[in-house]
């Protein structure tokens, strides 16, 4: 499988190998066995990924899409975002890029209006489906990007002339961009729940309440519960537990620590509520889990 890289590399933070050229490729291989859930995280690349085996449901700023094998999901710079898998087998393969690759390109030849959706951040998610020729079309290039060695010659030419070719395409399936003023409620809950993610993403080792959560985005307790019912279906606990249990996941398959060890790192201070958690979300212990992870 060409182009192969973990998961984890696509959340929050990305480090392209080549800041002149701000494009990576990931490889999703979901895992419905064991969870297969990837935590509410936000990033300011725009994310293309192609569903190769399997199905997986996304939330993106609230919105609920769901992936079949063949579909794609277009998801906008900054749009705060979840998935899992809806069954075994689950592949998908992930085109990252910042935003200032295309709006460079587009200022050099005065064509900023067809920028607009990365600056104004809208849509924040589209499907990509075959039921059209442009999207059928978008469909066959991921597939062709896919499968393509990124040993070729000139390869960041190829990648640079098919993703214009794909954006070109999702301008005219995009619909009509809505008013954005800054200060609608919809971007201000998007920035509370930014606010609250970052804190939890920072905090998630040691005690946290839901008045620090709600404090963190200056709003009330009330407010944090309807943020994150709205952006993530969950409650903001709920999300703090499948964080760390994420966390838990990474520390159990990239580190010879200890389980113990693993459980006080990532917040809990009782090994066997941690084991009775970690069992009720990936069907196995983290021992278990630890054993099905190596090669």
């Amino acid at each position: 499988m060409e182009n192969t890289a973990s998961a984890m590399a696509s959340m929050e933070k990305l480090d392209h190998s080549n800041q002149a050229f701000p494009v990576s490729e990931f490889i999703d291989e979901y895992d419905a066995s064991s969870g297969g859930i990837y935590p509410s995280h936000w990033h300011r690349e725009m994310e293309l990924q192609i569903i190769l085996a399997g199905s997986a449901r996304y939330t993106v700023n609230g919105e609920t899409y769901v992936v079949k094998e063949g579909n794609a999901l277009y998801i906008a710079p900054n749009a705060i975002h979840q998935s899992n898998s809806l069954e075994p087998g689950t592949v998908g393969y992930n085109l990252v890029i910042l935003p200032v690759l295309f709006t460079r390109i587009l200022k050099n030849i005065h064509c900023e209006q067809y920028s607009l959706p990365l600056t104004m951040l809208q849509p924040s998610a589209f499907l990509i489906t075959a039921d059209s020729k442009t999207g059928f079309s978008i469909l066959e290039t991921m597939r062709r990007m896919y499968y393509t060695e990124n040993s070729n010659h000139a390869y960041e030419l190829f990648l640079l002339q098919n993703l214009l070719g794909i954006w070109r395409s999702l301008l005219a399936l995009f619909p009509k961009p809505a008013s954005n003023a800054a200060d609608s409620p919809k971007l201000l809950k998007e920035n509370r729940m930014r606010n609250m993610l970052e804190y939890i993403h920072e905090n998630f080792f040691q005690p946290v309440t839901i008045s620090q959560i709600a404090a963190s985005a200056n709003i009330s307790r009330s407010e944090c519960f309807r943020c994150f019912s709205d952006m993530s279906h969950i409650t903001p606990m709920e999300y703090l537990n499948q964080y760390r249990m994420f966390e838990a996941t990474r520390q159990l398959t990239t580190t010879n620590k200890p389980i113990t060890d693993i459980c006080y790192a990532v917040g809990f201070n009782s090994t066997s509520y941690f084991s009775k958690e970690f069992k009720k979300i990936y069907q196995m212990t983290p021992r278990e889990y630890r054993e099905s992870k190596k090669i």
